[in-house]
């Protein structure tokens, strides 16, 4: 199966959750309009002070983490995801919070030349690369609309998780990229009720996220960081501390959570 239908099967399945995300008790959308905040401490420990800044959200989802980039000052966000579904849902998200951010429907790999050099801020955040079969191209994309001396910010589950089962139990799936991963299932993450649908992942290394920020002269790492916790309990669970989730009986034996600033330098 060549690339291009991996990227379709993924943009329908990803139509269906859309359709069905905003009602669930996972994003508690009530509650978010009302107070318009869903970004967690670990990634606002790694965000830039952002009032004032220019901010672009890759896969942005339904919008809720991008409306709450506004809600931190930043002058300008633009949400950026495949699905046109899920951009029809963040517009009717943002008209419903009463902000100004922007929604434009592309897949993140096809760099848009209007929007390219214009961001201080490139924001994402999990499960959010394993969707694509290159790390470096997913990097590339994201630095291509960074404004020299700009920041990149990621913050994803950490590969390791991924090398488990679907109970997070045992070891099921290679830690290095060996190629297509292919699941058939039904429910989402957030919608137990969703179709059962095949989806398509790769799994990435850590030397793959790093190696195409350390290898390129016009970038620098600034910093990276491991969690042992994670702020959504999508396994069996036991809590660190009150929204810091630990897989149960694995407690602090390997990172759930990695995070990445990065900065485009000025030639």
């Amino acid at each position: 199966m060549e690339h291009q239908q991996y990227l379709e099967q993924n943009r329908a399945l990803w139509d269906h959750w859309a359709s069905l995300h905003p009602q669930s008790a996972f994003y508690n959308n009530a509650s978010f309009i009302e107070h318009q905040q869903s970004l967690h401490s670990i990634e606002r420990n790694v965000l830039p002070n952002l009032k004032g800044k220019s901010v672009l959200h890759l896969q942005c989802h339904f919008g809720q983490d991008t409306i709450s980039l506004a809600t931190l000052g930043a002058s300008r966000v633009v949400g950026l995801d495949f699905s046109p579904e899920a951009i029809q849902q963040a517009e009717k998200l943002n008209t419903a919070c009463g902000t100004q951010v922007t929604f434009v429907e592309s897949d993140v790999l096809q760099i848009l030349p209007h929007l390219e050099n214009t961001f201080d801020v490139v924001f994402a955040s999990y499960g959010v690369v394993g969707w694509h079969p290159s790390a470096k191209a997913w990097m590339d994309a994201a630095f291509a609309y960074l404004k020299p001396g700009g920041s990149l910010v990621l913050v994803d589950f950490h590969p390791v998780l991924w090398i488990l089962d679907e109970e997070f139990k045992e070891i099921k799936y290679p830690y290095f990229n060996t190629g297509v991963i292919i699941e058939d299932r039904a429910g989402s993450y957030a919608a137990p009720e969703a179709d059962q649908m095949v989806n398509y992942t790769w799994n990435h290394s850590i030397s793959d996220l790093i190696l195409p920020i350390v290898d390129h002269p016009e970038r620098s790492l600034t910093f990276f960081g491991e969690s042992d916790w994670s702020p959504y309990a999508l396994f069996e669970h036991t809590e660190k501390a009150p929204g810091q989730f630990q897989i149960k009986g694995k407690e602090g034996f390997f990172p759930l959570v990695y995070a990445i600033r990065a900065r485009k330098e000025i030639a």
